[in-house]
């Protein structure tokens, strides 16, 4: 089944879906054949109405792109788009969806332009103001879904069709590429990072390693929260040099999935903490698999 994106700001989701289940036909991801989920499968999935998606699977159908079996299901009907010619019914539905989503043609030539260079294009990437972060955050991802994410700055737009970034930066991304399709991630906030630890009842010297100026500055405020006055804490960013000066007096030596993994063999090992909520990375899971 491929993969569905629905914008509740843009055209109607009944022309959102019919058209990229067509586009899904048409470019042979959708085989003849091939089964479609049940209306209320489909809609749990999509999140949205039920009466939405059998209003699409009927209105294809009554076009001839899908087949309603009683007692079955829905599927695609069988050679209907080699039937109406390849390449170039596939362009006219592309058209017909950029229409809808309010480009022109120009606009299109300038993306076709684009895509023929010799750059990657990403289904999703992160993106914060702080590319040190959008790549711890991306690193997160990874290991939660098992796939490379990419990660930016705001130096330059990402070539992607979605853009992951943190709930708190989703305003300052937003502003500078309005038309961009946003998913929002939540971060954990200082009481769920600090939540189950208790402050040592006796002095000890803490670290905490991240390439991240808002880690950083985050752990300042995490630590502070936790009793440690400043000259207990020691902030190192493996850009620096002699970035693990100390490290071996602290007591507590804690890092960020990215900084963890530059630790020499022979350094105590740090302790990784993790700033993605769990509910933000189901979700993620959630798109990957539907």
């Amino acid at each position: 089944m491929i993969r569905i994106w629905l914008s509740r700001e843009g055209p109607p989701l009944r022309e959102q879906l019919s058209a990229q289940l067509l586009l899904g036909i048409l470019s042979g991801q959708l085989a003849g054949g091939a089964r479609l989920p049940s209306v209320r499968e489909f809609a749990r999935r999509l999140k949205i109405h039920r009466n939405t998606v059998s209003a699409v699977y009927q209105d294809l159908e009554e076009r001839g792109w899908l087949e309603l079996r009683a007692g079955s299901g829905v599927y695609v009907a069988a050679g209907r788009a080699e039937r109406l010619g390849g390449v170039d019914a596939f362009t006219r539905l592309c058209v017909e969806q950029a229409r809808l989503q309010g480009y022109g043609l120009e606009d299109l030539r300038a993306a076709l332009d684009r895509l023929a260079d010799n750059r990657e294009v990403h289904e999703r990437v992160v993106v914060d103001p702080d590319p040190e972060l959008a790549r711890i955050i991306a690193a997160e991802l990874e290991e939660a879904i098992g796939e490379s994410v990419p990660f930016s700055g705001l130096d330059e737009r990402p070539r992607a069709a979605l853009l992951l970034v943190s709930e708190g930066n989703a305003g300052a991304v937003a502003a500078r590429w309005p038309d961009a399709r946003l998913k929002r991630l939540r971060l954990k906030s200082v009481p769920e990072l600090v939540a189950g630890i208790q402050r040592p009842p006796f002095p000890v010297l803490i670290g905490l390693v991240s390439h991240s100026p808002s880690i950083l500055h985050w752990a300042r405020t995490l630590l502070s929260a936790l009793g440690f006055p400043p000259d207990q804490v020691l902030l190192r960013n493996p850009a620096e040099a002699d970035w693990s000066e100390g490290l071996r007096a602290c007591a507590i030596v804690a890092a960020d999935v990215v900084a963890a993994r530059g630790f020499a063999a022979d350094a105590p090992r740090p302790m990784v903490f993790r700033v993605v909520t769990q509910e933000s990375l189901d979700a993620l899971r959630g798109l990957v698999t539907d």
